[in-house]
């Protein structure tokens, strides 16, 4: 399995040639994601930074609120989250099946998860989480899910905010914060299940937004 950060929450999952995007976006600072294909693809919430499937070519499968999907070979479970108390909303976190591995992606989560969904999300092994400063995901949020769930990868996203030099803003704390002092960027993340290590390891990816 291949996977790369195409900006803001937006991540592209290959397995076996079979392309599934999260949260395709357009935002103000870093515009409409490229066009890119893909066979599926998964929306946590409406908001254009999670929701401009128009920018995916092909005729994908869209998957956008809670419940059980089996397309091809991924097997995908949204649970649905409180994104604003004032209104109805909601933010899916989803998890993603495929070659023995399980992805959970948190998408817009800026609530607290109840007992009963960190329960749903224990078998996941890679974590696809919001660090950003401006994110409402409190850092302290997301520690109390990293602790429950207990991922071997944490793939840090939305850290580049909007920022006059573009520079992230938000990692050095988040890495301060798990003890994380030898991460490296890379482009691409190929991983299997025998390759996932024994504890906890935060994976810079760089964004491949072009």
């Amino acid at each position: 399995m291949e996977i790369t950060w195409l900006g803001h929450s937006s991540v592209c999952i290959n397995s076996r040639d079979e392309i599934l995007i999260t949260d395709p976006f357009d935002t103000s600072h870093n515009g409409m994601m490229p066009s890119r294909k893909s066979d599926i693809v998964t929306v946590s919430n409406s908001d254009p930074k999670y929701s401009t499937t128009k920018a995916i070519s092909g005729n994908p499968y869209i998957v956008n609120g809670p419940g059980e999907y089996e397309i091809g070979q991924y097997y995908i479970t949204g649970i649905a989250t409180q994104l604003d108390a004032s209104r109805e909303e909601i933010n899916v976190v989803y998890t993603i099946r495929a070659e023995g591995l399980v992805i959970c992606q948190l998408g817009g989560l800026n609530q607290k998860l109840t007992s009963g969904q960190l329960d749903q999300l224990r078998q996941a092994n890679i974590l696809l989480a919001p660090i950003a400063k401006s994110s409402s995901l409190a850092h302290e949020n997301l520690q109390e899910i990293i602790s429950a769930i207990q991922p071997r990868i944490l793939i840090p996203l939305e850290y580049i905010e909007e920022n006059d030099d573009g520079t992230p803003t938000g990692l050095d704390t988040f890495l301060t914060n798990t003890g994380t002092t030898d991460a490296i960027g890379i482009n691409r993340l190929n991983i299997d299940e025998t390759k996932l290590p024994a504890e906890l390891k935060i994976q810079i990816l760089n964004p491949q937004n072009s």
